[in-house]
């Protein structure tokens, strides 16, 4: 049998072979640990960015809050009609009759029964001023059976309002916003139909709405007015 002889220059050509052959193993695998660590690095957010994140949402947050604080209270009046036993006629009156609230609250008002408006003592209205200087003519549209109206008081003082179908009867009320100030902190003084017209007239000047015992009370309920400042009075002779 014959051995396979290797000469000097085969055996280099072999060894340079594998060194080849070694190289290459090495180039791919360093290659594959180098691609996975940037692919981890790429997918870990910078640590500078995660507490920039979590600052900009707790600061959101208290702004809805400081937002959520700033808005004022809702607070609601009913429009009623209650037959009285004994009289034709029915009583026609806000609950409550007089009220305080802060400046930016808002009220509700809420027809429990049909038509009714709520409507400022206003010249621009055809009445005497009796809501604060700067305040505009507000009045809500005639309101069906359930519907509401609302509206916001910004300007601190008096406010009288009154029901446009039902004034007569004495459908009117006070609100006082803050402070017993402005025309309607003065007693009514004009009773015709340029002023407080009719029964609206003696509930506005009943002692329960004077503003200083609104402001006292808080609220103050229809029941809390005398009954006879909701009666109509035979004229003087």
């Amino acid at each position: 049998m014959s051995l396979l002889r290797i000469n000097g220059t085969q055996r280099l050509l072999l060894v340079l072979l594998l060194l080849v052959a070694m190289v290459f193993v090495a180039a791919c695998g360093g290659g594959g640990t180098g691609q996975q660590q940037d692919e981890d690095e790429g997918d870990a957010a910078p640590e500078g960015d995660e507490p920039t994140g979590d600052g900009d949402e707790a600061e959101g947050d208290e702004a809805e809050g400081d937002e959520a604080a700033g808005e004022g209270t809702v607070h609601e009046v009913h429009l009623l009609i209650t037959p009285v036993e004994g009289q034709p006629i029915p009583q026609f009156y806000f609950e409550p009759a007089g009220l305080f609230i802060e400046p930016g609250d808002t009220v509700r008002f809420i027809a429990d029964t049909p038509h009714h408006t709520v409507t400022a003592y206003h010249p621009l209205q055809g009445k005497e001023q009796r809501v604060p200087d700067g305040v505009e003519p507000f009045s809500s549209p005639v309101l069906p059976i359930g519907e509401t109206w609302e509206y916001t008081f910004e300007v601190p003082g008096v406010y009288d309002m009154w029901c446009g179908p039902h004034e007569s009867y004495g459908m009117a009320m006070r609100i006082v916003v803050g402070e017993a100030s402005g025309p309607g902190a003065e007693p009514p003084s004009d009773f015709g139909p340029e002023g407080t017209f009719g029964v609206a007239g003696q509930v506005l000047s009943d002692p329960a709405l004077d503003p200083e015992n609104i402001i006292e009370q808080g609220a103050v309920s229809w029941s809390d007015i005398a009954d006879e400042s909701k009666q109509s009075q035979a004229p003087a002779e």
